[in-house]
């Protein structure tokens, strides 16, 4: 299990590195677009030009299920919607946090 220290430090990075390679979100080609997954990990970053919508908590161990707080890979991928941008911005050990965007 990863320390509070270790999750802080890992979403420092990968603000850093996002915004040294400005990285966008991945920009959902339809609605249940399962290439979601293919998201990057902003970190804190906000690329210029989009607007954050909401935050999702996902299960990423593939084991979770339906009855916990985190999503489930299906769970989430129902709520996926076309045209808006998904990206990682915290990650844990099973479960990560995927921000939803929207171009302005």
């Amino acid at each position: 299990m990863y320390s509070l220290n270790t999750i802080i430090a890992m979403q420092d990075d990968n603000t850093v590195n996002a915004k040294k390679k400005k990285l966008i979100p991945y920009i959902a080609v339809c609605n249940r677009d399962k290439n979601v997954f293919k998201c990057p990990n902003l970190g804190y970053y906000l690329p210029k030009g989009f607007k954050f919508t909401q935050k999702y908590f996902v299960d990423n161990s593939g084991f979770g299920s339906d009855a916990e707080p985190a999503l489930t890979v299906s769970q989430f991928v129902a709520k996926v919607r076309g045209g808006y941008g998904y990206a990682i911005c915290k990650e844990g050990q099973f479960q990560v946090y995927i921000q939803e965007y929207k171009r302005v």
